[in-house]
């Protein structure tokens, strides 16, 4: 009785010592597999700072100020190639900002943080030059698309 309790106590042990070699080899080749996915994926996406995302979006927002106050003093009735790329480049830049800060959960909204639209709402000349100009663009592009009127 006393060798059976051995033999069975050895065998236990044998089983759980290869099922221990068995897990840990498991778990070695699963980290070995993770490694190389992650490798293959690529470095992280780099995540701005929501302090570097409010200077970025203040920035963009205060060169569109700024050219509405020259719009106003100088009574201008157009904006040139220069001003509308600024334009387009504000507005990714600051729907860019304002999804990044949304992300990351440190959005504050309204009285403190303006949407985009929101923000065009107090500039109204230089979106309706935007707009003017937009539309001069796009009568130019369909007047060369259609030919010259015989």
């Amino acid at each position: 009785m006393d060798n059976f309790l051995l033999f069975v106590i050895a065998v236990l042990f044998i089983l759980l010592a290869g099922l221990l070699i068995f897990y840990f080899q498991t778990q070695q080749s699963f980290r070995e597999i993770s490694e190389q996915l992650a490798s293959m994926q690529g470095p992280a996406p780099i995540s701005h700072s929501t302090e570097s995302l409010r200077r970025e979006l203040a920035s963009h927002h205060d060169k569109l100020v700024l050219l509405e106050a020259d719009i106003t003093k100088n009574k201008r009735e157009f904006l040139v190639e220069d001003e509308l790329k600024t334009f387009d480049i504000a507005r990714q830049q600051i729907k860019a900002s304002i999804a990044g800060l949304k992300a990351s959960g440190e959005w504050i909204g309204l009285p403190f943080e303006y949407e985009w639209n929101e923000m065009l709402e107090r500039l109204p000349n230089v979106l309706s030059l935007y707009r003017k100009a937009e539309a001069d663009k796009q009568s130019q592009e369909i007047a060369v698309a259609t030919g010259p009127n015989p």
